[in-house]
This record gives C-alpha cells, structure tokens and sequence, in this order.
C-alpha cells in the first residue's frame, strides 16, 4: 500500500465532496488527517480476538469486570 498523503487526499476528498479547499488552510487540514491517520495504525495494529467484541450496551462510570 503507498504512503498515505494527507495533501493529496484532502485536495481529492475536498473536490469529490464539493467542498471549497483554500491553499491557506490546506496545511492545518494536512497536519490534523495525518494525526488521525497515526491514530488509525494504531487502532489496526491491534490483535483482536472473538471475545473483543464490543459490548451490546455502554454504560459510563461502570467497573470493569475481572
């Protein structure tokens, strides 16, 4: 898989969108989709296993069981 280019992709994704993109805020949208592209490797680096499934329901503040 190529490197992923956050310049590239945000220029693509605002044209298929119809979404203005104006040069001046093309770096703050190019650093903030390369931090969220670090944060997605890290998420699929992850092993998962069949009891990782997420829970039916979620409810804050709850310990968790042992």
């Amino acid at each position: 898989m190529p490197d992923f280019d956050p310049v590239l992709y945000a220029r693509a994704a605002a044209a298929a969108v119809g979404l203005p993109l104006r040069e001046e805020h093309l770096p703050g949208v190019a650093m903030n989709l390369g931090v969220a592209a670090r944060m997605a490797a890290v998420v699929e680096g992850m092993k998962l296993e069949p009891q990782d499934e997420a829970a039916p329901v979620f409810v804050a503040d709850r310990e968790v069981p042992k």
